[in-house]
């Protein structure tokens, strides 16, 4: 800026008095009140006019000499801020006010625009400061938004009371709300109340709650459950027969890929359901007892229950066509199927309690569930391959087991290459370490 420029800009400054602006040289001789830029609600026309007149009142001929004048003004908006120690959020906001005035009225100098004529201004200045405004809002709801979280995850993690604001609208339900607790608990044995949890009772409520909430949204979900086994019972059993293959190992292929694909489709949804239930738990977790290792542990009961009814189904069916054998023992078929699910809702947890850290993980959990099938023995035996090559499928825990769930199936298959040991410890590791993991992530998951 020219020596010329600062000694006119100490002028206006000069002349200005008592907080209002005066007329010199016939040009409006008005400064921006830097401070104006804080207000969110100011009209854009008290913010825009004090520039246009101190641009009108320099020279302008040039863009550098306008660009002076710019910057004399982002300089007395940056003294401001630091006089005053506006919050950082506010800051920014009046910075980009100012950003937006000065882009809109550089455009119509350039475009040839009479920004001087009375009564200009820009034509889109109303509505960038509007969408400004909103997202200022935004911003600073968002905020409180995550001051009161990181509050009630404080008062979570040290055990204390935390005082929540209700609104207006809603202080009336949650009178009610408390009004009935308060019968219920009136209810029950004094040594009760308030002091032990029913977990056997509170676990029964929720699950016969997700199974009123899967006969009312999922029902085309229960449908799948016996189509989707099929789908993939087709798709495996097909791929053996255009082979010529007709049996193997003493397996028919017809119930080798039903146990493989109702099983697997079975640990899939279990995973998924109990992942999604423990990161979404929020809601419930206002209700005594509720906690998000419960909600995860009722979505992997249901489904266990829903697939040994498919597995019912799926097989009496199959037998009554002559497609599919019985098993040799139901008592070992079952309880191969359970440590299957319970593979699943260990799986699911440890998901769900990563996703509390990293939100993006739930995107990631499928990839890493087709990873998991293709050495999971579900369309293939490890004694059908080569013996150099049956260590990349014995690794993993999952292979044992539906190796051992056909063994308790066939009469004429035994597994050599699976472990009853290798595949219990594993399943408890597993479960140990997503229990560790669920009690580092709980404080992440907080009541809405």
């Amino acid at each position: 800026m020219s020596t010329s420029n600062e000694d006119r800009i100490k002028g206006w400054r000069s002349r200005r008095k008592g907080g209002h602006y005066t007329v010199g040289a016939g040009v409006a001789d008005w400064r921006l009140d830097p401070a104006s830029l804080f207000e969110a609600e100011a009209a854009p026309a008290v913010l825009f006019k004090p520039l246009l007149a101190r641009l009108q009142g320099a020279p302008h001929d040039s863009v550098a000499a306008r660009r002076a004048v710019y910057e004399s003004v982002q300089a007395e908006l940056e003294a401001e801020i630091a006089r005053s120690a506006v919050d950082e959020n506010l800051a920014d906001f009046s910075r980009r006010r100012l950003r937006i005035i000065v882009r809109l009225l550089e455009q119509d100098i350039r475009a040839g625009v009479a920004v001087f004529a009375p009564g200009y201004m820009p034509a889109k200045l109303v509505a960038e400061d509007e969408r400004l405004a909103l997202a200022h809002a935004r911003r600073v709801e968002r905020r409180k938004q995550d001051e009161a979280r990181e509050a009630r995850r404080y008062a979570s993690r040290n055990d204390i009371a935390l005082e929540i604001e209700v609104a207006q609208d809603e202080a009336g339900d949650l009178a009610i709300l408390r009004d009935r607790l308060r019968v219920l608990h009136e209810g029950r044995a004094p040594d009760m109340a308030g002091t032990v949890r029913p977990v056997g009772r509170t676990l029964m409520a929720m699950f016969i709650y997700q199974l009123r909430v899967m006969q009312g949204e999922s029902r085309i979900a229960l449908v799948w459950a016996l189509v989707g086994p099929v789908v993939l019972l087709t798709l495996i059993s097909s791929l053996y027969i255009l082979m010529g293959t007709h049996y193997i190992m003493g397996m028919d292929v017809q119930t080798f890929a039903l146990l493989g694909a109702t099983t697997w489709i079975m640990f899939r949804q279990i995973a998924f359901r109990s992942s999604t239930a423990y990161v979404s738990a929020r809601g419930l977790l206002n209700f005594q007892g509720v906690t998000p290792l419960m909600c995860a542990l009722v979505q992997s009961l249901i489904y266990v229950s829903v697939y040994l009814v498919v597995f019912a189904v799926l097989i009496g069916a199959g037998h009554a066509l002559g497609l599919i054998t019985l098993p040799r023992s139901w008592a070992g078929f079952i309880l191969f199927v359970v440590l299957m699910g319970g593979c699943g809702a260990a799986m699911g947890l440890l998901f769900g309690t990563i996703a509390t850290f990293w939100h993006f993980f739930l995107r990631l959990a499928p990839i890493i569930e087709r990873f998991l099938q293709i050495f999971a023995s579900v369309f293939f035996v490890s004694e059908q391959l080569p013996e150099q090559l049956r260590p990349w499928v014995l690794w993993s825990p999952f292979a044992h087991g539906m190796q051992l769930l056909r063994s308790a199936y066939f009469p004429a298959y035994q597994s050599h290459d699976a472990s009853l040991g290798y595949f219990l410890t594993s399943l408890v590791f597993l479960m140990v370490v997503a229990l560790m993991a669920e009690s580092l992530a709980r404080p992440n998951v907080q009541p809405m």
